[in-house]
């Protein structure tokens, strides 16, 4: 019977790859079977939608997707669900429609002879990634000519846990087997457990996380018209702690860790510590009309959400500068109602004196346990008072005896790039860039929430049993509650490693303590080389920027961006020129603006907000281009049809293996971890374990 089945599945996969041609993608697809005679277009996938319960460590996933017969008649085909690595089924249900749908689970030996012999007859490696999984198949009959067929499945995992981190791994990667990209995907994860929940991390998709007490959080991921390329990757970990702290560590030729630093849940009510805030509203000429409106409105949404232990006071500012209170006063209603007052008095005309509303605003700052922020917002360049960047810089510096964060948005082509990064650098803040058609009240709100309760100031980090370099951030941004600190860098030693967090809440000095982790070596962290080489990046150009194109530190920049596939200035030719002209990074304004050391002007806001952007990043990025793609921490470009491993170096010697030969099978099997880099292609040049492969056609 399995023979049988196993002949069914071939001489359906043939008929597919006729209507394929040459691309042939796994992960919850359906296998058409046509008439005699006929060939069958693919099938759609109109939605995927995932949901993920998890309980102490125990995980049920529930999928519903609906697939569309792009053909006039009914057809029959075999469903395919390769299931997730490592992952121990308990239990694994499928329906079509209202019927339960009897199927079988290939153990992982017998799914990769099958997947081997469908290699084989097909001439198409992508089926390779999954060669190590366990594999569930069953019939599906009919499907509607011109319909559409739901199918519904759930199973039940057991979740491992590394030292203090949950790993949940959802296989979303082949979806790009759907003829057309699919209309909506969804995957929404609750995850329950009797410890606190601390760190939630994803390393391959954006996350969209909802804390609903300590022990619950729900994590979501949401996307319109899209071929997924990769599989879903959570991380979570559980502390008691009021902070918790989790280390990651991925040796090479070289090793890199990567620290995530969380504070425990607290609801809105328990307000972490209050905090002093200043307004530092641009209202020259250049301000008027929609931008002033909007900046207005982002300023009235703040003063508004102010809690009523924290105090305030605004400034406007144009030739001279003009202070709603020479005090800070507290955020009762009365004052926010007068704050509000003179925010609809201010109105755009005049000039530009940078110099002086930012050193008003800190002379209105206090010392003392509370925290000061300036949010400062301009559109311009200094015209009036002092206006060259070294003496603004020293008279900003100076006046900051309070330790203040200066957080700056900038609005528009028009701004010094220079100067506003270095206000905010100097001072522990941020520059955020907003263009002209971005709006600018979204932009500033957004940003106030992330920083609306102080939790930590001062941060110091503190490494025991390895030695740390090149850690990004250079400088430890404040903590807030809600948020999550994500640090990377590189190490020595072999641990184990102790890694404590000191900083300031309010006067008292807090101390949390990670003890005794060992280090380990784990494929599943082969994404951070990428993310440091990402945040290394930013702070060269950021070098480049400031102090022009020492060859030095262009020529790093291009190593690091060639190797990891990171999109540069230096670096823009690997991508196509449609994608130059979207990439903040790869557009020829941005570079004419690094090597003309331009600090103004579209160029400079390209750069900036790319340089922002890289120190900043969360996850490895992975650009979409014809001429670029990742698997599993590797780069590889096209280069004369063949995909060749960014590691490789021309001349270097190759071993030649024929592709579908059984030398190449036999590389397969002895070597399981080359498979996912073998599925990109049946032309590829990889290097793996100190050897380069030639694989040919």
């Amino acid at each position: 019977m399995k023979k049988k089945m196993r002949i069914m599945s071939l001489f359906f996969l043939l008929i597919l790859h006729h209507a394929l041609g040459s691309s042939l993608y796994a992960d919850g697809f359906i296998i058409p079977r046509p008439k005699p005679g006929e060939n069958i277009p693919p099938l759609s996938i109109k939605y995927h939608r995932v949901e993920t319960k998890i309980i102490d460590q125990v995980a049920k996933t529930s999928i519903d997707q609906v697939f569309v017969n792009n053909y006039p008649y009914d057809i029959e085909g075999i469903f395919i669900f390769p299931l997730p690595e490592k992952a121990s089924i308990s239990e694994f249900t499928m329906y079509v429609g209202e019927k339960k749908v009897e199927g079988e689970i290939l153990e992982r030996d017998e799914a990769r002879r099958l997947y081997e012999e469908i290699v084989r007859t097909l001439k198409d490696p992508a089926l390779l990634e999954y060669a190590g999984r366990n594999l569930f198949r069953a019939r599906v009959y009919p499907i509607p000519g011109k319909g559409e067929k739901r199918v519904t499945l759930s199973y039940t995992e057991i979740l491992m846990k590394e030292r203090d981190l949950v790993r949940y791994v959802y296989p979303l990667s082949t979806e790009s087997f759907s003829l057309h990209p699919i209309k909506e995907i969804m995957i929404a994860t609750e995850i329950s457990s009797r410890i606190p929940i601390i760190n939630i991390y994803s390393s391959s998709h954006q996350l969209s996380v909802k804390r609903k007490g300590e022990n619950q959080a729900l994590v979501s991921f949401e996307a319109q018209n899209l071929k997924p390329d990769k599989d879903f990757i959570l991380y979570y970990s559980l502390s008691p702690e009021e902070v918790g702290l989790s280390l990651l560590n991925w040796e090479d030729e070289e090793r890199y860790f990567m620290l995530l630093i969380a504070p425990k849940y607290a609801e809105r009510k328990e307000k972490v510590l209050n905090k002093n805030i200043i307004f530092v509203l641009d209202s020259s000429g250049s301000m008027s009309g929609k931008k002033m409106e909007q900046a207005k409105d982002a300023v009235r949404f703040i003063i508004k959400n102010l809690d009523e232990g924290d105090r305030f006071s605004l400034i406007d500012f144009d030739f001279g500068v003009e202070v709603f209170s020479e005090k800070i006063v507290p955020a009762t209603p009365e004052n926010q109602k007068k704050a509000l007052s003179f925010l609809d008095e201010v109105e755009a005309s005049g000039g530009t004196n940078i110099n002086e509303a930012l050193v008003r605003a800190l002379k209105l700052t206090e010392k003392g346990e509370r925290p000061n922020y300036i949010l400062f917002l301009t559109d311009g360049l200094p015209t009036v008072g002092p206006v060259s960047i070294p003496e603004i810089l020293k008279n900003v510096n100076e006046a900051n005896v309070t330790n203040s964060r200066i957080f700056v948005f900038g609005v528009g082509y028009d701004v010094n790039t220079e100067l506003l990064d270095r206000i905010s650098g100097d001072n522990k803040g941020t520059s955020i860039y907003v263009d002209e058609d971005e709006d600018l009240e979204v932009a500033i709100s957004n940003y106030y929430t992330k920083i609306s309760s102080p939790l930590l100031a001062d941060l110091k980090l503190d490494f025991e049993g390895i030695e740390t370099k090149d850690v990004y951030p250079q400088k430890l941004p404040d903590l807030f509650s809600g948020s999550q600190l994500i640090i990377v860098g590189k190490y020595k030693g072999e641990g184990p490693v102790t890694v404590s967090l000191s900083g300031k809440k309010g006067k008292e000095e807090k101390r949390f303590v990670l003890r005794k982790q060992k280090l380990v070596k784990n494929q599943d962290y082969n994404f951070l080389p990428r993310l440091w080489a990402t945040r290394r990046i930013g702070y060269l150009l950021d070098e480049i920027r400031f102090h022009g194109e020492e060859k030095e530190l262009v020529e790093e920049v291009k190593k690091l961006g060639l190797k990891f596939g990171i999109i540069t200035p230096y670096t823009s030719f690997l991508v196509t020129e449609e994608e130059r002209q979207r990439i903040d990074a790869a557009m020829p304004q941005a570079a004419q603006a690094l090597s003309e050391r331009e600090v103004t002007g579209e160029g400079a806001i390209k750069i900036a907000k790319a340089a922002q952007k890289m120190k900043l990043e969360e996850m490895a990025p992975q650009i979409s281009s014809e001429k670029i793609k990742y698997k599993n921490g590797k780069t590889f470009y096209l280069k004369d049809e063949f995909w060749v491993d960014s590691e490789y170096e021309e001349g270097q010697s190759l071993a030649e293996i024929k592709f579908g030969s059984e030398e190449y099978f036999r590389l397969v099997r002895e070597e399981p971890q080359i498979a996912p880099y073998l599925s990109l292609s049946n032309k590829l040049i990889v290097c793996y374990k100190g050897k380069n492969y030639k694989i040919f056609e």
